[in-house]
């Protein structure tokens, strides 16, 4: 059976290339049948801005920031997350209804397409000081 077959006359089962939480939430979202197209327009810029998150970190962010404010940027990114878990999870219990579920989403998504946001200027490499701080014999 290839992975887009239906098992047994269900749903089809489309299995992720990769590993993100953010996919297999707007998948989830988009593929609901109770969602309004709106929301599923929402899910689609939300998959968009998470391709658009993992490429920076790969071209910018990890060439260019020093590992404390990559580390930073990721947790934030992470945060963005979690309120994407926690929304879908209250909307499939009924805790968030359908107009409070698409405000939320939209915000959620806004915040992504804007993520990173990182100050100009140069930003300091730290590691340096920290090699200092916990190399072996160091008075610091």
């Amino acid at each position: 059976m290839s992975d887009s077959e239906a098992p047994r006359g269900g749903p089809a089962v489309v299995t992720a290339v990769r590993n993100s939480v953010f996919l297999g939430v707007f998948l989830a979202v988009a593929a609901h049948p109770k969602v309004s197209f709106t929301v599923v327009e929402l899910a689609g810029r939300g998959i968009s801005a998470d391709a658009a998150a993992t490429r920076w970190v790969l071209e910018v962010g990890k060439p260019s920031l020093d590992g404390f404010t990559l580390a930073d940027k990721l947790i934030d990114l992470g945060e963005r997350e979690d309120q994407l878990v926690d929304l879908w999870q209250g909307y499939g219990s009924g805790e968030v209804d359908a107009a409070a579920f698409e405000t939320r989403l939209a915000e959620v998504v806004a915040a992504m397409e804007k993520w990173p946001a990182v100050p100009e200027g140069l930003v300091e490499d730290f590691s340096g000081r920290l090699r200092g701080v916990l190399s072996p014999g160091s008075d610091r």
